[in-house]
């Protein structure tokens, strides 16, 4: 599946911004750091992560950052199937105070790829709104690891 199909089916369907950030974060340091329109998508999954969480504050700060790139990137992101006049349009309702969710608007194309894939259960709400401090991050911990004997034995 395409990153960009990713993150629209975790976002839409799986409600799961942290698998979002994740998808996207992936993409971005496997060597298009210069796609900038990745950034405003990651920092909308930040900012839907941090609002469900009730960090309102952090929220906040992060969705004006977002969509002023979305709105700076907005025909390449069209491109990849995301609906961003749409999106722009929504920028009100995703700062409210109170989190709901909002689904990502999409290209007709796009939307139908989600719509063919296959449904998983949602996950339980409190694992995905407390997900960055309840994951298993054993394969992290052990990479840190290797990386810092690697540079202790130079």
């Amino acid at each position: 599946m395409h990153p960009i199909e990713q993150f629209a089916y975790e976002f839409n369907v799986q409600h799961d911004y942290f698998e979002c950030h994740e998808v996207l974060e992936e993409l971005w340091q496997a060597g298009q750091r210069q796609d900038e329109s990745l950034v405003a998508l990651i920092q909308l999954a930040v900012a839907r992560y941090h609002h469900r969480r009730g960090n309102s504050a952090g929220a906040m700060r992060t969705y004006p950052k977002a969509f002023q790139k979305l709105e700076y990137h907005a025909g390449s992101l069209s491109t990849q199937g995301i609906d961003v006049h749409r999106l722009l349009a929504l920028q009100p309702v995703f700062m409210q105070t109170d989190y709901e969710h909002i689904p990502l608007p999409l290209t007709p194309d796009l939307e139908q790829q989600i719509n063919n894939l296959p449904i998983e259960r949602l996950q339980d709400l409190s694992f995905l709104r407390h997900k960055h401090v309840l994951r298993d991050r054993q394969d992290v911990i052990t990479a840190r690891q290797i990386a810092l004997t690697a540079r202790q034995k130079k």
